[in-house]
């Protein structure tokens, strides 16, 4: 199998090439749409990584992987979308951001090439991919998904305590913390205190006594890392006990201030280390690699990619239908995908800091967190 860079080779190449190297039968040529400079390339890195550690170990899966290039704006979605239909791929992977991904899913729909997107959460992509036909797939988790596990992880754990909801000001954070509320007030249970912050400060001693005035135990922070630790920070100095949960975004490098321990996150399933995992884990360990960042979302789109090759070499019925049909064993766990492209599976898990480290919430912690709110 050879990997080829398709975005530095003119059009009248890739036709030729195309021709020139066909596909087994029963293999696949995939196409990799991601970021090969600037901001995101790390994340490009990542894919092409995981996708060539996985063909190694199964050799013969993957006819060729092609190269497209995503610089995250709609000319590049459509230039990469052409190139990947000359090339004649099948399928494709990637697309970090929604605008490529939007303006190169009307092309490649339309010659029939599905494509599996590892980054892109927004609901509306997916929303217009079934009104439009797309032929698209989320293999990241849906937007909505982070405010649903987090408001039945408070309907859980803190039904019966305080509790205060707090953001950022940023659109994500508001975003998130206003859905949260709203699925928890649908269910009849209201926050004690509701409120933003300045985000990037050093200290937080106003919210933090505007908190304790409120008479609330439980924090939710709608935020960055950095600012849930300022904030504890600032909450241990004042002598005042909080225990807090955050979403997606206390995935991130630990700072200055650390997070207290018993910290509950919202946390994509690629970012905590779990059973299912534990073999793409491995083989990265193998290579020298960590696997942090898109390295096992990427490895688990070869896993579904490959097992779909599997069963056309068997004659099995068409890509599209497989993909739709079945459920895959993956890095990620199980992965279903529904007729409209969504995974059934809601690809968030529940962590708990514990020593420094985000771990996944065991049943154990879970019976004592909620003994705590008896």
């Amino acid at each position: 199998m050879i990997m080829r860079c398709l975005f530095c080779l003119p059009a009248f190449v890739l036709a030729l090439l195309a021709f020139a190297m066909p596909a087994r039968a029963d293999a696949l040529n995939v196409g990799l749409v991601i970021p090969q400079s600037g901001q995101f390339k790390l994340l490009g890195d990542h894919v092409r990584e995981a996708f060539g550690i996985w063909d190694t170990a199964n050799p013969g899966a993957l006819a060729d992987i092609v190269e497209g290039d995503d610089d995250c704006t709609p000319e590049s979605g459509i230039n990469a979308a052409a190139a990947m239909i000359e090339a004649g791929v099948d399928i494709v992977v990637g697309f970090v951001c929604t605008e490529s991904l939007a303006a190169a899913l009307p092309m490649l729909s339309d010659d029939n090439i599905p494509v599996i997107t590892l980054t892109v959460r927004a609901d509306i992509i997916g929303e217009e991919a079934s009104r439009l036909g797309w032929k698209f797939y989320r293999l990241a988790p849906r937007a909505s998904s982070e405010a649903e596990i987090a408001a039945e992880a408070i309907m859980r754990f803190w039904a019966d305590k305080p509790f205060a909801l707090i953001e950022d000001g940023a659109i994500s954070g508001r975003e998130l913390v206003e859905a949260i509320r709203i699925r928890l007030e649908a269910r009849s249970l209201k926050p004690a205190f509701v409120d933003n912050y300045r985000p990037g400060q050093a200290t937080q001693p106003s919210l933090v006594r505007r908190l304790k005035a409120a008479g609330v135990t439980r924090v939710f922070v709608g935020g960055e890392r950095p600012d849930l630790a300022v904030i504890a920070q600032e909450a241990r100095h004042q002598k005042v006990e909080f225990q807090f949960m955050g979403g997606d975004t206390l995935h991130a490098p630990v700072g200055d201030a650390p997070l207290p321990d018993g910290t509950i996150a919202v946390l994509s399933a690629g970012a905590v280390p779990g059973a299912d995992d534990e073999r793409a884990r491995q083989a990265f360990a193998d290579h020298g690699l960590i696997a942090e960042g898109l390295r096992i979302p990427a490895y688990a789109a070869a896993e579904i990619v490959g097992a779909a090759a599997n069963r056309l070499g068997y004659g099995e019925t068409d890509l599209e239908h497989l993909l739709a049909g079945n459920t895959f064993d993956t890095a990620l766990g199980p992965v279903t995908f529904d007729g409209n492209g969504e995974r059934r599976e809601p690809g968030f898990v529940l962590a708990i800091q514990q020593n420094g480290t985000f771990n996944r919430l065991s049943v154990e912690d879970a019976a004592r967190l909620s003994g705590q709110t008896q």
